[in-house]
């Protein structure tokens, strides 16, 4: 996401109020400059000293018109009688409402070779049968022939999808065709631990199958990774996966296959210190300029006490600056700033589902294969029986609506537009699903400025009045 920095002067509004939404950095320079931004348009200003004092007691006597166009515009300022928080939920259900695209999410396996101790999974060696397969087809078929969605795309997931293959391969050939009879375009990505992918299965994925994108975990570098991510026979993987993504990304025509290649990291008390090694090694490597992106992510519940050796919110916030320096150093380009969120995941569609290698049906990603949710309302039926699924209640659905009625700290969170509340699941089991932007934006708001401050520099009007940057 690109963002524009902007100077604002002081000149004439009426009837209007700093909306509600406006996040300012602290004080980043001898003149008390500060960055603004709005979390419903994703507008970023740089305001002085008098701007700020001014703008926090809604004193906008001397905007000029063409001024309050542009502040009216970005969203920095509202109506004094609107309902912002109505108008944000308006525009998330809308986007729920009017999607085009049909999103499902297929578990070819219950099986994995890692053992992970944070994972809350119980894995068989279990794949999809014929019968499931063809469930799962029809199933797909009915909601395209609705003449509703313009695009079908399928996210493989674990237990470990490449377990799978065969499934993918055999529902992959199907869903093309299906495509090519509904007249829509076809794409798909995987979640994968990486133990599998060797070049050979790269390309095809790629090719074959349409994966346009890859996403793998690394929990820092050997050191770390081994002490976690292990196979059920406690034997590391670090060295084969971290191979597997060198073989893949050191190919001479790497840059020819359309897909993107990203590298998740798992972080919790006891590995939250081989963050930055690993994000040395990726650089050393020269993978800044290979993958799509990397990112580090706190360790949440799966329906067990994984996040009970989380550090902090706020800790991993802290941590997470330090990380975003440290990849802009090292020559990647992070996200710093978090961008709107309307459709939070795939619970709140009316439509998506997800299908595991037992033909179960759900509506959420984070509950599949764990003994905690069986036979929960999370579990909406099973592909085998499909008229139990006709009308079936589909739980979070109503998460917007909750935020609406204040069930939740969401409804007065100033972040609520940048994150659409995160994991309805998670704060239903009375745990907080906030992001680190939360704890951090102030830091990310000055980071966003340093990383351009020569620019602005060059360009700040000493006379405060609105200059483009």
């Amino acid at each position: 996401m690109t963002f524009s920095f902007v100077v604002i002067g002081i000149k004439h509004i009426l009837e209007m109020k700093l909306s509600y939404y406006t996040l300012f950095s602290d004080s980043l320079n001898q003149r008390n400059d500060r960055v603004m931004f709005s979390t419903r348009s994703q507008e970023i200003f740089l305001v002085s000293s008098c701007t700020y004092d001014n703008i926090l007691r809604n004193d906008f006597e001397q905007f000029s018109l063409v001024e309050k166009e542009q502040l009216v515009n970005s969203r920095f300022i509202v109506n004094d009688d609107d309902n912002e928080l109505l108008e944000i939920i308006a525009e998330n259900q809308r986007e729920i409402d009017d999607d085009t695209l049909c999103y499902e999410v297929i578990q070819p396996s219950a099986m994995c070779q890692l053992g992970c101790d944070y994972c809350g999974q119980l894995h068989e060696k279990v794949s999809m049968s014929v019968a499931i397969v063809e469930g799962i087809l029809d199933r797909i078929d009915q909601k395209l022939a609705t003449g509703r969605f313009k695009k079908l795309y399928i996210g493989w997931f674990g237990a470990e999808p490449l377990m799978g293959l065969g499934q993918i391969r055999t529902i992959s050939t199907r869903l093309k065709e299906m495509c090519d009879k509904h007249n829509i375009p076809y794409g798909s990505k995987i979640v994968t631990n990486g133990l599998s992918l060797k070049v050979n299965i790269f390309k095809e994925l790629i090719t074959e199958w349409k994966v346009d994108h890859i996403e793998i975990t690394l929990d820092g570098i050997a050191e770390s990774h081994d002490q976690r991510r292990y196979t059920k026979e406690k034997e590391k993987t670090f060295d084969l996966i971290f191979n597997n993504i060198l073989n893949i990304v050191n190919l001479p025509n790497y840059r020819d296959f359309a897909c993107s290649l990203s590298i998740r990291c798992n972080v919790d008390e006891r590995n939250d210190d081989f963050v930055s090694p690993l994000i040395s090694l990726l650089a050393e490597k020269e993978l800044q300029n290979k993958i799509s992106y990397f990112y580090p992510i706190g360790v949440y519940s799966w329906g067990n006490d994984a996040h009970k050796k989380s550090i902090t919110k706020e800790e991993f916030a802290v941590k997470e600056i330090e990380w975003i320096i440290e990849m802009i150093s090292k020559g990647f380009k992070p996200s710093i700033l978090p961008g709107r969120v309307k459709k939070v995941c795939l619970s709140v569609s009316k439509s998506s589902e997800m299908y595991d290698a037992y033909g179960n049906v759900f509506n959420c990603t984070e509950v599949s294969y764990v003994d905690k949710y069986k036979g929960t309302e999370y579990v909406l039926g099973n592909v085998l029986k499909p008229e139990a699924l006709a009308n079936k209640k589909r739980p979070l659905m109503d998460w917007n609506a909750k935020i609406l009625d204040g069930q939740f700290p969401c409804t007065t969170c100033k972040m609520l537009p940048v994150c659409g509340g995160a994991c309805p699941k998670s704060w239903h089991e009375d745990m907080r699903a906030c992001p680190p932007s939360k704890f951090n934006i102030k830091e990310k708001l000055a980071l966003a400025y340093v990383s351009s401050q020569c620019d602005i520099r060059e360009l700040m009007d000493p006379e405060n009045i609105i200059s483009n940057l």
